[in-house]
């Protein structure tokens, strides 16, 4: 069987557009998942916090932990992105925040907008 001069290549073509997709992959991926894995953390420990707001009297100390929190994993949160609202029955905890994630393109500033409520007993 004779080859065509004009299909040589081709096979190289698809092989270097799949090893440019999966390092992009591999690339955001870098930059996402340590994100997402923050965000998630940042929501379960407000959770725990809203749960055992009832034995904390002041919510200045609740909110002085959730800033804590917030620096150890890094995420961009002061203290009046934390809103607290303490009622007779119920307590709450609400953070609003946009996380950049910069890439030499583009940098998208990821918006998180937690709000976690518990009963008070």
């Amino acid at each position: 069987m004779q080859r065509n001069p004009a299909e040589r290549g081709e096979g190289r073509f698809g092989t270097l557009t799949g090893i440019i997709v999966l390092a992009l992959t591999i690339y955001l991926g870098v930059k996402i998942v340590p994100v997402l894995i923050n965000g998630y953390t940042f929501r379960a420990y407000l959770e725990e916090e809203a749960r055992f707001a009832a034995l904390r009297n002041r919510d200045e100390e609740v909110r002085t932990r959730v800033l804590r929190k917030a620096l150890d994993l890094d995420l961009p949160i002061g203290a009046k992105d934390i809103l607290i609202i303490r009622s007779t029955t119920h307590f709450d905890i609400k953070v609003k925040y946009a996380v950049p994630i910069e890439t030499p393109v583009y940098t998208y500033n990821w918006p998180f907008d937690e709000a976690v409520r518990s009963p008070l007993f």
